[in-house]
């Protein structure tokens, strides 16, 4: 069973920055090329089996003055020019009424798309989709490196390197193809740990509980690239008995939720405007804690452990029979099912 993620409907950025298109005579662009050069950084990737690359591909690039550099992002990351990460999500008064929301720092955009660099420029979480996943910034700025981030996934983070324009560098498209080629390596560095915890999740699946809970791995991670599934994605305990789902280490959060939504759609984060005319990136019930670690879980009751960071775990505990249904709601697709039986 598949969850479908709405679109967010976000207009928080829509002006788009084209890439120009320079002749390249070799491998590297000249130092004294007569107009500037557009670069692209892939922002995070994910295939169909589920794997997410969460980094920044290159991490690391050098430019000269004026050369502008574009983000594409694959599929919900930010770009904030920092070295620090903003909390992702903070809880503020709007209208009287104390509401989570996404960090306005992180939501919102701290400049416009094409705009020469500030120090602290942003791009907000940009809406989901083609033609409207990119951001890009003029590096008009004295040679040094500069750092950015994701504020979604704290690690995540790259480097651009301002140059004299007496130093030659790689061309745009060498920089696209060294991209690619650190994106591959990181998806393909994670499948081993797919293949460890899907075998050790069989052996679960078989094999009775040896005490009273059965560990989950919210997701495998390696590196900069995660699986967003749970292993083992089906479990069978008895009544009284618990569940811990653990989130590895590395760069991505998760959530565990019961049951599935209705018609396997997730809610969505949504702009609410307050009123002063403030907009907020507000959370929907899916992403806020309504249980936490030995709580139970009833068959008639909606159970969601919020957001869950790398090494953290929650253990829930299902005192009746039936089989529970379960979701991460950060990442569309990722299921399970827990089946309790009667002592």
């Amino acid at each position: 069973m598949r969850i479908k993620r709405r679109a967010l409907k976000l207009t928080l950025v829509t002006a788009l920055i084209a890439v120009a298109a320079i002749g390249i005579l070799s491998n590297k662009r000249s130092a004294h090329a007569a107009a500037a050069a557009s670069y692209r950084v892939s922002a995070g990737a994910v295939t169909e089996n589920g794997t997410y690359f969460l980094g920044f591909a290159p991490q690391t690039i050098k430019v000269h003055r004026g050369d502008t550099v574009t983000w594409q992002f694959s599929p919900i990351h930010t770009v904030r020019f920092d070295v620090k990460p903003a909390d992702l999500v903070v809880v503020s008064d709007i209208d009287g009424k104390q509401t989570p929301e996404i960090n306005p720092a992180v939501g919102f955009p701290t400049g416009k798309s094409g705009d020469p660099f500030v120090q602290g420029v942003g791009s907000g979480i940009l809406p989901a989709g083609p033609g409207a996943d990119t951001f890009s910034v003029v590096m008009d700025v004295e040679p040094g490196s500069y750092n950015y981030l994701c504020d979604i996934h704290p690690g995540m983070v790259g480097t651009v390197i301002v140059v004299d324009d007496s130093v030659e560098i790689p061309s745009p498209t060498d920089v696209e193809k060294q991209g690619k080629t650190e994106l591959d390596a990181s998806i393909a560095a994670v499948q081993p740990q797919y293949s460890i915890l899907a075998e050790k999740a069989l052996t679960q699946q078989i094999s009775p509980l040896t005490d009273d809970t059965l560990q989950v791995s919210d997701g495998a991670s390696e590196g900069n690239s995660i699986i967003a599934r749970f292993f083992p994605a089906e479990g069978v305990i008895k009544a009284g008995q618990s569940v811990t789902f653990t989130v590895p280490l590395g760069l991505d959060l998760h959530t565990v939720n019961f049951p599935l939504p209705k018609d396997n759609v997730l809610p969505d984060v949504s702009v609410l405007v307050d009123g002063q005319g403030k907009p907020h990136l507000t959370l929907p019930d899916t992403y806020v804690a309504n249980v936490k670690s030995g709580d139970e879980v009833l068959p008639d009751k909606a159970a969601a452990s919020g957001f869950i960071l790398p090494g953290q775990s929650i253990t829930l505990k299902f005192p009746k029979a039936g089989v529970y249904n379960f979701f991460c709601a950060v990442h569309p697709g990722q299921v399970g099912t827990i089946v309790v039986i009667d002592k």
